[in-house]
């Protein structure tokens, strides 16, 4: 039989009722616009629409065309992800008997919705305030780091994969090509965004550090962004953010390469000139981006803001790929896991540790002393006995354990000591009595610059 087109999809979401046999996408709201048509967002291999359901907003991801071993895939990555799913990826669950076309069924994948704005999107409209780009700098070493303590890669790191939530959390969506570590040796399902990917790219290539170049260009976008705003304005087309497949592909007669290796900001350039270089490298001999931060960075980077602001009042939304066979991991923290100095294997060590649900199932390896729990503890009643020696809280003049970061009374939380540190390993600003950095959860244990 024929696949349907992405208008034929639009036409059944209409009537929910009759094109989706899960009950609760049954009794949904199909989002429309002005003119009462779906509102939809397509891609390479697939169109999305969004149903506000009684559950909850959902977005409804429909292949527009057959993809045999899909169905598979998707059961692969929610085993591999079960008790150990990171916030930044949506959850999601496979259909096989999804939507009803003109009497066929055809296979979904139902999403958890993120709300929020495109990357791109958000970067446009925060150009006035660009110290905000170092925070989302700092959250994108976290959400690579755990990556690749988790042993996968995205496979198509971009502007249209990413999203900017409130309070500048970010979310990765479409998982459809999503590299684990048992598709070692076959072929990549996609290739991946023209104006992200290394410029030899191919679909031979598909291995957990396939997501080093495009991770690189983000950050470095970002930097470069907070140091010339106006680069925005030169070379952003809609279709990228500074950086086009031209540019990999010729860094020499590029005129990107070229602004951006002319910085005032050192690491800018030093980036740069890094990134022109693994141009002419091998795909698979282009490292992690740590290890490229770790050789390039020459002067201190900036120290995040804490305040980075919501999405703009009136977002685009934007559909992001999840559903509730895969759980989060409990009490994970924001960004989960450690940055590995080598390339991921399977049977990472840190997802086995996080599935096992051995003692530290919810933090990366943690120092000599364990870590405090993130947030206050809950107290029904009485506050919990504090432990000697103790801190006063500086807004109640109750006590807490020294081992607590925040006042252990839950009606105040506030934070035992003044004055902030920076992680040395994405710069995001903590309190000072944190064990663990919150956005990159690596170990704190070791002196921080404050």
């Amino acid at each position: 039989m024929d696949w349907p087109a992405p208008t034929d999809f639009s036409d059944a979401v209409q009537n929910p009722q009759q094109c989706f046999e899960d009950e609760d996408l049954a009794q949904g709201v199909t989002a429309v616009n002005r003119r009462g048509t779906p509102i939809s967002w397509s891609g390479n291999f697939a169109c999305v629409f969004k149903l506000g359901a009684p559950g909850g907003d959902v977005a409804v991801r429909c292949f527009t065309r057959k993809v045999n071993d899909q169905q598979e895939r998707y059961g692969h990555l929610s085993a591999y992800l079960t008790g150990v799913r990171p916030e930044f990826l949506v959850g999601f669950e496979y259909v096989e008997r999804g939507i009803r076309v003109k009497g066929d069924w055809y296979p979904i994948v139902r999403m958890d919705w993120a709300e929020g704005d495109r990357l791109d999107k958000f970067i446009d409209g925060h150009l006035d305030r660009p110290d905000i780009f170092m925070d989302l700098a700092a959250r994108w070493r976290g959400v690579n780091g755990t990556l690749r303590g988790l042993g996968i890669a995205h496979n198509d790191l971009q502007h249209g994969n990413v999203m900017v939530q409130e309070q500048g959390a970010l979310r990765l969506v479409d998982y459809d090509g999503i590299y684990l570590p048992r598709f070692e040796g076959e072929p990549s399902p996609e290739i991946g965004h023209r104006h992200y990917q290394h410029p030899k790219r191919t679909s031979q290539h598909y291995f957990d550090g396939i997501d080093n170049f495009p991770s690189l260009v983000v950050y470095l976008t970002l930097l470069a962004l907070r140091a010339d705003p106006a680069l925005w304005e030169r070379f952003y087309n809609q279709e990228n953010m500074l950086f086009t497949k031209d540019d990999f592909a010729d860094p020499a007669n590029s005129q990107c390469f070229k602004a951006l290796k002319v910085s005032t900001d050192d690491n800018v350039a030093g980036l740069a000139a890094a990134l022109e270089e693994f141009c002419s490298r091998p795909v698979d001999q282009v490292p992690p981006l740590e290890e490229v931060l770790r050789g390039a960075l020459t002067a201190p980077l900036p120290t995040p803001s804490s305040n980075t602001p919501a999405a703009p009042p009136a977002p685009t939304p934007t559909p992001a790929p999840t559903g509730a066979s895969s759980p989060p991991a409990p009490a994970a923290p924001p960004t989960p896991a450690p940055v590995p100095s080598t390339p991921s294997t399977a049977g990472s060590s840190y997802r086995d540790l996080l599935q096992s649900g051995g003692a530290a199932a919810s933090t990366p390896p943690a120092p000599s002393a364990p870590p405090p729990a993130p947030a206050p503890p809950r107290a029904p009643a009485a506050p919990p006995a504090p432990a000697t020696p103790v801190l006063v809280c500086p807004s109640c003049n109750r006590t807490s354990s020294t081992e607590h970061i925040y006042c252990g009374y839950e009606d105040c939380a506030t934070v035992l000591l003044p004055g902030r540190k920076t992680c040395n390993s994405c710069r995001a600003s903590v309190p000072l009595n944190s064990y663990f950095c919150s956005e990159c959860g690596v170990s704190l244990a070791a002196p921080a610059s404050v």
